[in-house]
């Protein structure tokens, strides 16, 4: 179990959401055929990955929301990780060397081909994005170790509210990463 100073926690959460935020953005300078564009036919395009991403992120970000309006304040300085939210953390994180571990995704977060307007799918994402920064700079006052939050794999499975908000980033920052890793396949188109 890791345990943490809340303060610096959120800092460092709302910082590696803004370089999120703010990396995704590069994605508007591409073109329609390049944001769908596959690198193979079972690998996702820049505009799946982004679909994913927002579901995900809708669950979760409408689950934190419900908890957190009606949890009581706290003036506990710290939080914690359980063993779980630790190992789960560890999983979804990118490795130092820019390898992942191999994860699939559950079947009702899976992106489905052609289904999404490329740039709709990068709007909702910094929508998204926003709402995770308001949760972050404003949840300080709130307990992050005794409000649970469900595993979006099953609601049977809930981890504390600093294990969760440690997943969401940790998963926005390997998907930013597979979707660099697509755009430097895309094929250069030539304009003019």
């Amino acid at each position: 179990m890791s345990l943490f100073n809340k303060k610096t926690f959120l800092a460092e959460l709302i910082d590696r959401t803004e370089i999120i935020t703010s990396n995704t953005r590069s994605f508007f300078r591409l073109d329609h055929e390049q944001l769908n564009y596959k690198p193979a036919s079972d690998k996702w395009s820049i505009s799946e990955i982004y679909q994913h991403l927002n579901s995900i992120n809708r669950v979760y970000n409408s689950n934190i929301l419900q908890k957190v309006s009606s949890a009581p304040d706290s003036n506990i300085a710290y939080c914690k990780s359980g063993w779980m939210g630790d190992w789960v953390y560890e999983k979804l994180m990118p490795r130092p060397d820019g390898t992942v571990y191999k994860i699939n995704s559950p079947k009702n977060f899976r992106s489905v081909s052609g289904a999404c307007d490329a740039f709709d799918m990068l709007n909702e994402f910094i929508e998204q994005q926003n709402v995770m920064h308001d949760i972050l700079t404003n949840i300080s006052t709130k307990n992050l170790n005794r409000n649970k939050i469900p595993f979006y794999l099953s609601k049977l499975l809930k981890f504390r509210l600093a294990d969760t908000l440690r997943f969401i980033v940790a998963h926005n920052e390997r998907h930013l990463m597979q979707a660099y890793q697509v755009m430097e396949k895309t094929p250069v188109v030539q304009k003019g």
